[in-house]
């Protein structure tokens, strides 16, 4: 209204003589908007009526509760009718001679545009002042208008009252309950479903913004009051996951789902739904344990292809179950084949007593019927074993080691009863899950690998071992051959000559072998042979001495950290030991039984000398101790 026009009249009556007022704040909404809109601005704005004005607040029509009912008797869908459609336009409009003011005609230069609307008592729009007077429905139109008006309302009550049902049905079917917040006088109003989620009792909830927080999870508390007011202050969609605990110590998940809505002339109120989602996220945390599961399981299967220590796969499994599946006690039990068992492997909380080393008859407190099951690759769960009827015998081994609830699978090696996989819960009697006994069956298969597989090791370990004397042992002596001597040779020449400590060879020949073959004959002649290289294996007695065959009769030792001396001592100990054997030898022209000759060279490996040059010294040193009469010892002089 311009500056220094009249007021229009605020005091006015009809012609009954009922009070009216002007609307000092009408709503006033553009044309274009939705039906459902206009009824939702109205609500907000607890207004009955509201003023359609285009751009520059043209006055277009009036929209009224009287129009939106008739809108309903047609079945209008609200979200696709303009207010433009179904409002009452202002050519409508006619003069309304039973509305004046008390004080006599309105001043027609006081009711210049914007038009001031007229409501009764009641804040029902009935007229509006314009330049020309006052205008609005005609007395006949208003009551027919009001007959529609009225029935339409019934209707829309009907309606209405059937769609509530359907949604407290609806939402009751869903678990699901609604909120509504003014958060302007702090004032919420929660469904009867909400309340139950919220684990509210009758009659305690109060109407207030902290009663929701009661039985909201401690943890969840402060996360919650945070989103909720960010969501106040910063007009905004908010979406809560929260925990509620129920009086049986047990957690119920809640998500709600809300919107802030603000219009200028109203309170901000938050809006919103709130539904179960325990189910939702006991299917979560499922999949979640799935998932770790097979990724525990892969782990072990992964490690079992890269290792092959079976004590290390072991231990690894016990403790991945002890932490897993949270059970107090997991041990392996290796059978023996008359079923008694050794705890081999083990993963104890430090309250109970531990199984490690035991070795026990009976260890599993069940009878043979439960024996036939882990034959057969079957495990069992016992959730109180108290219950299960066992011998007092069996109740005392539990007692003993706290075993009030277990898990138990086997440990199969080719369709053998090799051990057994086992959970105990010490604490208190347990209700095994589904996916705890899958876990230990899954894990007992990958240990049965494991067991194949270190048993596969083992014997390719033992024919490597095989392999590898067959490689570097003489066949018929058993001592080294004359590959593995130059090989430790030249090895031992490389560390004296880091240490700078003496090497010796001693070279050692039978007398007159061939004779000793030409007389007795091969075999006997392979027998002599193995007799002397016993004798020389026992003077040899350092780890880092070795007795080779040399080819022939000849046999050589080599002495590391041994100066000639030494070695001379070694060698004269050779010939006395072979000729105590006194292996008959009667072909022998310096004695009836068999005898040896040697020769001792001795250095201390430099680049100045060579391996060839001590073994030509030890060769010429036998050579001498032959020529001299045989059966002695000669010494090589001392290389530089």
């Amino acid at each position: 209204m311009a500056t220094g026009q009249p007021t229009p009249p605020a005091s006015l009556t009809n012609a009954l003589g009922q009070p009216l007022t002007i609307d000092p704040a009408p709503l006033e909404l553009k044309p274009h908007l939705s039906l459902s809109q206009g009824v939702l601005a109205m609500a907000a704005a607890a207004k009955t009526y509201a003023l359609v004005v285009q751009e520059g607040r043209v006055l277009m029509g009036v929209l009224t509760y009287a129009n939106v009912a008739t809108a309903t008797v047609y079945a209008t869908p609200f979200d696709q009718s303009s207010l433009a459609d179904w409002m009452t336009p202002l050519s409508s409009l006619g003069p309304r001679p039973d509305l004046h003011p008390v004080d006599g005609p309105p001043n027609p230069l006081a009711c210049a545009p914007p038009y001031r609307a007229i409501v009764n008592g009641a804040g029902h729009w009935v007229g509006i002042i314009t330049p020309e007077g006052i205008c609005g429905l005609l007395e006949s139109s208003e009551s027919s208008a009001c007959t529609v008006e009225l029935n339409a309302c019934q209707m829309q009550a009907v309606s209405l009252q059937e769609q509530q049902e359907r949604l407290s049905l609806a939402l009751k079917g869903a678990q699901m309950g609604t909120l509504d917040w003014d958060i302007r006088a702090d004032m919420l109003v929660i469904s009867e479903e909400l309340q139950q989620l919220l684990a509210l009792p009758p009659g305690e909830y109060d109407g207030h913004y902290q009663a929701i927080f009661k039985h909201i999870h401690p943890e969840d508390q402060r996360r919650v009051d945070r989103i909720l007011q960010a969501a106040t202050q910063h007009p905004q969609r908010c979406d809560i996951e929260f925990r509620i605990l129920l009086p049986d110590g047990s957690v119920r998940w809640l998500l709600f789902q809300g919107q802030v809505f603000q219009t200028p002339n109203a309170s901000p109120r938050l809006v919103g739904v709130t539904l179960d989602v325990s189910a939702q996220k006991q299917a979560e945390a499922a999949l979640k344990l799935q998932a770790q599961r097979e990724r525990l399981v892969s782990e072990i299967a992964q490690r079992i292809r890269n290792l092959l220590d079976l004590d290390s796969i072991l231990e690894q499994t016990v403790i991945a179950v002890h932490e897993f599946i949270e059970a107090d006690r997991v041990i392996i039990l290796q059978c023996s084949p008359d079923m008694s068992g050794k705890v081999i492997q083990e993963s104890c909380s430090p309250a109970y007593p531990a199984m490690m080393g035991w070795a026990v008859r009976d260890p599993w407190s069940v009878d043979e019927k439960f024996l036939a099951h882990y034959r057969q690759g079957r495990g069992m769960a016992v959730a109180n074993v108290a219950e299960q009827g066992l011998s007092e015998n069996q109740l005392m081994f539990l007692d003993y080691f706290h075993i009030q609830a277990e898990i138990v699978v086997p440990l199969l090696q080719e369709q053998t009863l090799w051990g057994l996989l086992i959970a105990h819960q010490c604490s208190t009697p347990r209700q095994w899950t589904t996916a705890d006994v899958r876990l230990l069956q899954s894990l007992s298969t990958q240990v049965g690998i494991a067991v194949q597989q270190a048993k596969l090791h083992r014997q390719l370990t033992l024919a490597n071992q095989s392999l590898r004397r067959m490689a570097y042992l003489d066949g018929l002596t058993q001592v080294a051959n004359r590959r593995r001597f130059e090989q430790h040779l030249e090895n031992e020449w490389r560390r004296m000559a880091r240490e700078k400590m003496p090497l010796s060879i001693i070279l050692g020949d039978i007398d007159y072998f061939k004779g000793f073959n030409d007389l007795y004959g091969h075999q006997a002649g392979d027998n002599c042979l193995r007799l002397v290289a016993r004798t020389l294996n026992h003077a040899a007695k350092r780890p880092g001495d070795l007795v080779a065959r040399y080819g022939g009769e000849e046999f050589v030792v080599i002495l590391p950290n041994t100066d000639l001396k030494g070695a001379e001592t070694v060698a004269e100990a050779i010939r006395c030991s072979v000729r105590d054997r006194h292996i008959s030898h009667q072909g022998s022209a310096i004695d009836k039984i068999v005898t040896m000759s040697l020769g001792v060279a001795s250095c201390i490996p430099t680049a100045d000398n060579s391996m060839t040059n001590l073994l030509k010294q030890a060769d010429e040193a036998l050579y001498a101790a032959k020529a001299g009469g045989r059966d002695q010892v000669r010494l090589a002089p001392a290389l530089p």
